[in-house]
C-alpha cells in the first residue's frame, strides 16, 4: 500500500523565516485587541458616549482583521508600523508617563495596555515582511505599473483618512503627563486638589481678586509660570489648575476642551470660597483662553476674561476636512460632544470686559479674533501682535506685555496692582 503524505505548510518549509510570517496574525489580533479595548474605555467613560462612535471603533479593527488575507504585503507592512507606532507613542507619552511619575491610576490601565498594543502592532507589522510574496496576477509591466501606481495613491488616501485621523484624535485625547516640579515657579503657593481629582497651585490676593489660569492643549499648569508671575507681582491671587488629565489632575485629557466646563466650575467653587477673594478673573492661554471664554460666557462669577491665542477648529476656516476628520475622531473616541463655536458665545459675556491677544506669525489667529472680538461687542478689545508666534506675546514683549495684561486687569476690575 503506497502512503501519499500531505505537503507541509508553507510555513514549516521555509524554515525560520515562515514561523515568523505565522505569527502575523496572531500578533495583529492581540494588538488590535489592547489597542480598541483602550479606545472603548476612553468613549465609555465620556459624558455622551456616540453610539456611532463605539461602531467605527469597533468596525475599523474589525475590517482590518477581515480585510487582512487579502491585501497587499506592503500594506499589512504599513499598517502594523504606522499605527503600532502611534499607538504605542502616545500611549507613553500619557499614561505611561503618569504612571511612572505620579504612580498608575485606573485610568492608565487599558492605556498601558495600548502600548503594550502597539508594539503589538508594530510586530506584526515586521512579521509580514517575512510572509511570502504573491506573484502579480498579470505578469505585464504595464499592469503591474499601473497597479503600483493605484497602491501609491491608496496609500496616500489612507494616510490622510485614517492615519492623519487617528494620529490627531489620539493627540487630542493623550496628553503629555510630565512631572511637575513644585520649586519650578520660584515664589510662595500651595498645592491644592479641590473638585473630582483637580490638581492646581494657589496664591491668596492681595487685592481681592482671584485670577483662574488656564494651560493650553497637551499641557499644565507648569507651562503658564509667567502669567502666574505676572498677577502675584501685582498683588493678584491666582488658582492655577490642571484640565482633566492633563498635569497631574484626574481623568481623560481632551486638547479641545469638550470635556473643560466641569473643570472650571469646579476651580470658581474653591476660588470664591477662599477667604480674601472678593472677584474672580480669567486668564489663559491657547485652549485655557477658550475655556475660559465660553466658561465666562456661562457664568457671571468671572467678571473680566484675558484670553491669548484663542481659536478653535471649527472657528479658524482653514484646512476645513482635517479639522472636521478629528472633530469626528475626538467625539468618537473621547465620548464626549464636541466644544461650541466661541463665536455664538462670546457676546453674552458683555458688559464684562475681555481682552483678547493674537499673534500675526499663528496662521489665522489675529483673523478669527478678529471675529471674536465683533461677535463680543464694544467691551471686548484686541491686542495684535504681528511679530509674535502662538501665545508668544509675553517673551517677545515681555514688559508691555505684562504692562497691557495688568492695566486691563485694574480698570476691570479696581485692582490695586
Amino acid at each position: 500500500m503506497t502512503t501519499t503524505l500531505a505537503p507541509a505548510p508553507s510555513h514549516r518549509r521555509q524554515g525560520g523565516r515562515g514561523r515568523v510570517a505565522g505569527l502575523e496574525r496572531p500578533l495583529l489580533a492581540g494588538g488590535l485587541a489592547l489597542v480598541t479595548l483602550h479606545l472603548l474605555d476612553l468613549s465609555l467613560s465620556g459624558s455622551a458616549t456616540s453610539l456611532l462612535g463605539l461602531l467605527a471603533i469597533l468596525a475599523a479593527p474589525a475590517a482590518w482583521w477581515l480585510a487582512g488575507p487579502r491585501v497587499t504585503r506592503p500594506t499589512r507592512v504599513a499598517l502594523g508600523v504606522a499605527v503600532g507606532l502611534l499607538s504605542a507613542g502616545f500611549g507613553i507619552v500619557s499614561h505611561g508617563l503618569h504612571a511612572l511619575n505620579s504612580g498608575p491610576d485606573v485610568y492608565d490601565i487599558t492605556g498601558v495596555g495600548m502600548v503594550v498594543g502597539g508594539v503589538l502592532l508594530v510586530a506584526s507589522g515586521l512579521a509580514a515582511v517575512a510572509a511570502p510574496r504573491r506573484a502579480p496576477r498579470r505578469p505585464a509591466l504595464a499592469w503591474r505599473a499601473a497597479h503600483g501606481a493605484g497602491w501609491l495613491t491608496g496609500a496616500a488616501v489612507t494616510s490622510v483618512l485614517v492615519l492623519l485621523t487617528f494620529g490627531m484624535g489620539l493627540m487630542v485625547t493623550h496628553a503629555p503627563r510630565w512631572a511637575i516640579a513644585e520649586s519650578a515657579l520660584g515664589i510662595d503657593h500651595r498645592e491644592v486638589t479641590f473638585g473630582s481629582g483637580l490638581s492646581g497651585w494657589y496664591i491668596p490676593p492681595r487685592n481681592g481678586t482671584a485670577v483662574l489660569v488656564g494651560h493650553g492643549s497637551g499641557g499644565s499648569r507648569a507651562r503658564v509660570l509667567e502669567e502666574i508671575r505676572i498677577l502675584a507681582r501685582h498683588g493678584y491671587g491666582v488658582l492655577a489648575f490642571d484640565l482633566a488629565g492633563n498635569g497631574e489632575s484626574d481623568g481623560h485629557s481632551n486638547g479641545l476642551g469638550n470635556n473643560a466646563q466641569p473643570a472650571i466650575d469646579a476651580a470658581l467653587d474653591y476660588a470664591e470660597q477662599r477667604p480674601g477673594v472678593e472677584r474672580i478673573a480669567a486668564f489663559g492661554s491657547s485652549l485655557g483662553g477658550e475655556v475660559l471664554l465660553e466658561a465666562a460666557a456661562r457664568d457671571e462669577r468671572i467678571a473680566a476674561v484675558i484670553s491669548d491665542g484663542a481659536g478653535r477648529p471649527q472657528d479658524l476656516g482653514e484646512n476645513r476636512v482635517t479639522a472636521w476628520l478629528t472633530l469626528q475622531a475626538v467625539r468618537a473616541v473621547s465620548g464626549t460632544e464636541s466644544a461650541p463655536s466661541l463665536l455664538g458665545l462670546v457676546d453674552r459675556i458683555a458688559p464684562r470686559p475681555v481682552l483678547l491677544i493674537a499673534g500675526g506669525r499663528a496662521p489665522g489667529e489675529i483673523d478669527v479674533n478678529r471675529r471674536y472680538r465683533a461677535a463680543a461687542g464694544p467691551t471686548a478689545e484686541l491686542w495684535e501682535i504681528p511679530d509674535a508666534g502662538h501665545t508668544s506675546g509675553m517673551h517677545v514683549h515681555p514688559r508691555e506685555y505684562e504692562q497691557r495684561v495688568i492695566s486691563f486687569l485694574d480698570g476691570a476690575l479696581d485692582g490695586t496692582g
